[in-house]
């Protein structure tokens, strides 16, 4: 099954952007379809992001990418969940994962427990049990960050999309693996670090690899060429991996709005 495109950003509420409000309608005026919201304490909630995106926007979607599940209670979480996709309309999708390594420091921040994998996990299952039961006979979509073979098994029946979290220097063997699994019954999502060959420090260091490194296994963390030249990567990697929600970081916008121009909604 071939899913049509999508493009999101990926942002927060800092002070670079300005007004919030002003930079969500940006967006949606840009023709992306997503704004996606990363979670990383002590900057502004993405629930409450979230909320104030939603009501400057009337087509826009706006999703958690992703909240860490040790972070927040899960029937408190699924409320919240529950009223963004109520009260927009259906235009909230609700991330959720077992969290990065660095969330471990978050949660001490906080003064909640981290727990172990598998506890981090059972936390994500526990709340889209509550995220279930609020819906009813309703649906709030869902995306999950999932990486390890319990995490994926779990999104494939769970999500509506799934992002592969898997480091950026993955084989294409290997993540042809871990995405056939999912492709016929979930939209897939990555992101995209760099466009040809520029990523700002603070990417380079999230990352962790060498770009050139990156180039040598076709990372979908990063594109190069041409206008035409990136089109063709992202319908190739698609048909490869299903990937058809791409993320793209503002430093990266301007480069790829001609792509995304040309293959939204393709």
């Amino acid at each position: 099954m071939t899913r049509p495109f999508r493009f999101a950003v990926t942002a927060l509420p800092v002070p670079q952007l300005g007004d919030w409000a002003t930079y969500a309608r940006s967006i949606e005026s840009d023709g992306f379809d997503v704004l996606a919201l990363p979670e990383n304490y002590p900057l502004p909630d993405g629930f409450t992001s979230a909320a104030v995106a939603l009501g400057a926007t009337s087509t826009l979607e706006v999703a958690n990418y992703v909240v860490a599940a040790p972070l927040h209670d899960p029937k408190h979480a699924a409320w919240q969940a529950h009223s963004l996709a109520t009260i927009s309309g259906g235009r909230f999708r609700f991330g959720i994962g077992t969290g990065r390594p660095d969330v471990a420091a978050d949660a001490e921040a906080l003064g909640v427990p981290y727990g172990t994998g598998a506890q981090r996990l059972a936390r994500v299952v526990e709340t889209l049990d509550a995220l279930t039961a609020l819906d009813g006979a309703g649906h709030t979509p869902v995306l999950m960050a999932a990486g390890g073979p319990k995490a994926l098994a779990v999104a494939r029946d769970r999500a509506d999309t799934v992002a592969v979290a898997t480091a950026p220097s993955t084989s294409a063997e290997r993540l042809a693996e871990l995405t056939a699994p999912l492709r016929d019954r979930v939209e897939l999502a990555c992101s995209i670090f760099a466009v040809n060959g520029f990523a700002p420090d603070y990417v380079s260091a999230f990352i962790g690899s060498d770009l050139d490194a990156l180039r040598a296994v076709d990372s979908p963390a990063l594109v190069d060429g041409s206008v035409d030249e990136i089109c063709d990567t992202l319908i190739r990697r698609r048909e490869q991996y299903g990937f058809s929600l791409i993320a793209l970081g503002g430093h990266t916008l301007e480069a790829m709005r001609p792509v995304v121009s040309r293959l939204a909604g393709t």
